[in-house]
C-alpha cells in the first residue's frame, strides 16, 4: 500500500512539474531580459529535453527553419535543450531510486 503511495505522489510530482515548470518558460525569460529568440528557442529545446528525459507529459518542439537561420533561436534552443534533458533525468532517478528503495523496505517488513 505504501509503495502504491509513493508510486502516485511521485507522478503528482512529475505532472506538477511538468505543467507548471516551463509552460511559460519563453515569457519568463523575456521578462528576465532575454530577447524573444532566444526565449522562444529555449523554451521549445526545454520542452524537447524533457521529452528526451523521459517525460510524458512533454512534445519534442523545434522550429527547424528558424534553428537553421537564427542564431539567437538555436542557442536558445540548445541550452534548453540540455539543461531540462538533464533536470528531466535526474527526476526520473530519483523517482526510480525511491521506488526501489521503498520496494526493499517493503520486503524486509514483510519477510519476518
Amino acid at each position: 500500500m505504501k509503495n502504491i503511495r509513493m508510486i502516485a505522489l511521485a507522478g503528482a510530482a512529475v505532472l506538477a512539474l511538468g505543467l507548471g515548470g516551463c509552460a511559460s518558460t519563453a515569457e519568463n525569460m523575456r521578462a528576465q531580459g532575454y530577447g524573444p529568440d532566444y526565449s522562444q528557442g529555449y523554451g521549445d529545446g526545454c520542452d524537447s529535453g524533457r521529452k528526451a528525459g523521459g517525460s510524458m507529459f512533454d512534445q519534442f518542439k523545434k522550429d527547424v527553419r528558424r534553428y537553421d537561420s537564427n542564431h539567437k533561436y538555436k542557442e536558445g534552443w540548445d541550452d534548453g535543450y540540455k539543461e531540462c534533458r538533464s533536470e528531466e533525468k535526474q527526476l526520473m532517478k530519483n523517482i526510480n531510486e525511491s521506488s526501489r528503495e521503498q520496494a526493499i523496505r517493503d520486503s524486509v517488513k514483510y519477510r519476518y
